[in-house]
């Protein structure tokens, strides 16, 4: 079933050996939750993780069952981070009960909380092979190219039109900035409505404030509206021991405390000073996946590169990411990069390679994908394939180094060694 549903996808077909026959492949395998990760993360109060777990040849694709709803996570990481919500959802709907007012009652208010804690998502749906986005990673710059012209296009055509019409040629200019102005207004009604109140909820529980777990989100807005208007404070006293969101104190501190259109205004500032046009600034500030925890997150990174050249490459490379999963993959691989440099100093940012990539001093490539769980599926390599046509030509072979999150199997191991990857497996915290 894999193969036909990569052709489908990426419009490629099985990968063949480098000698030219058929190639031995993987399958990915279905594993018990409990053999791949820590007890924290398979069970808990309110929740548990659906087995069998099912890979796909470079994660595994985790389902989350709680008395809240059902969430997907693709890879470790993102689990993690659901597991989070689930215990702050469990804390909320644990000490949502609003007391009755000095001088009189607040109808209704207990019954509105639990309903609001109780809503359940759309179950997540059985899904097999790589999913969208991922093998969008693994390209190069073109096809965001052509996309960026046949937007032009696209315009021009409007202008024409409108000219035919009897309208003018700027029409069609005025159309593109029409655009520019819904994102901005779509971004704003997304992530910059949440207000101070809701932020510090967000901080007591150690969750991003700006997630997209729906339920979690309607249960503190309704929550604080009404605490806001009954004149009552939060009664609990937070999650001790959860995570941060993977930021420095000051970041964290930022996201929380800090008006969103403050950060925008200093973002601004920052990406012109790393080269990036004023439509390119506008694209990242309003893509609809980047929220600002995201941007924020990516900002950091790019501080830790002091010195890299070219670290404007990652803020063009992350404006054209397609779905969740990639934006979470693109974000956690730009960390490895930072890793990388932080063991070896990276000279440059490689241009034109979604993933993020980057010359060594001595002329060695660095690619970074933050995968869990590699198996040389026919899938995999024909992404392997993609990843080899995007990096740049060089007059003479050079080494290349491949740094990934987990790890991989024998065969992959094997098949990527044969095509002159040095690996560089992290390996997963226990």
């Amino acid at each position: 079933m894999l193969r036909p549903v990569l052709f489908l996808v990426f419009g490629v077909g099985p990968a063949l050996a480098i000698a030219g026959g058929p190639e031995d492949f993987d399958t990915a395998p279905e594993s018990a939750a409990a053999t791949l990760l820590p007890a924290a993360l398979v069970a808990g109060p309110d929740f548990h993780v659906v087995d069998p777990v099912q890979g796909d040849g470079l994660m595994n694709r985790f389902v989350l069952e709680s008395r809240f709803g059902t969430f997907g996570a693709y890879g470790r990481a993102a689990l993690a981070v659901r597991v989070r919500e689930v215990a702050a959802l469990h804390e909320l709907a644990r000490t949502s009960d609003v007391a009755i007012a000095a001088g009189g009652a607040v109808q209704g208010v207990q019954s509105e909380v639990k309903t609001a804690a109780g809503v359940v998502t759309h179950p997540v749906e059985t899904v097999t092979g790589i999913p969208r986005g991922i093998g969008h990673l693994f390209g190069g710059y073109r096809a965001r190219g052509e996309e960026a012209v046949a937007d032009a296009r696209q315009d021009v055509n409007a202008a024409r039109a409108g000219a035919a019409a009897g309208g003018s040629a700027g029409e069609g200019a005025a159309h593109a900035a029409d655009r520019g102005a819904h994102a901005a207004q779509s971004y704003a009604a997304r992530y910059l409505g949440i207000t101070a109140a809701e932020r510090d909820y967000y901080r007591r529980l150690g969750i991003d404030p700006y997630t997209d777990n729906q339920v979690l989100r309607d249960t503190i807005h309704r929550d604080a509206r009404i605490r806001a208007a009954a004149g009552f404070g939060m009664k609990f006293v937070g999650l001790p021991g959860i995570p941060g969101i993977g930021l420095t104190q000051r970041a964290v501190d930022a996201i929380y405390n800090e008006d969103p259109a403050v950060i925008r205004r200093r973002t601004r500032a920052t990406l012109a000073a790393y080269g990036l046009s004023a439509a390119e600034i506008a694209a990242f500030l309003d893509a609809p996946l980047l929220s600002p925890t995201r941007q924020m997150l990516l900002l950091e990174n790019a501080e830790s590169l002091a010195g890299v050249a070219g670290r404007g490459e990652l803020f063009r490379h992350s404006i054209g990411l397609t779905s969740p999963e990639e934006v979470e993959v693109y974000l956690a691989s730009v960390a490895l990069l930072v890793k990388a440099h932080a063991g070896e100093p990276v000279a440059a940012l490689v241009a034109g390679v979604r993933l993020p990539t980057a010359l060594r001093a001595d002329g060695r490539l660095v690619v970074c994908g933050a995968f869990e769980s590699i198996y040389w599926t026919a899938g995999v390599a024909d992404l392997e394939a993609q990843l080899e046509a995007a990096l740049p030509a060089q007059p003479q072979p050079v080494a290349r180094e491949l740094w990934i999150a987990g790890t991989l199997s024998g065969r992959a191991r094997a098949a990527l060694e044969s095509r002159g990857w040095q690996l560089r497996p992290q390996n997963l915290p226990p």
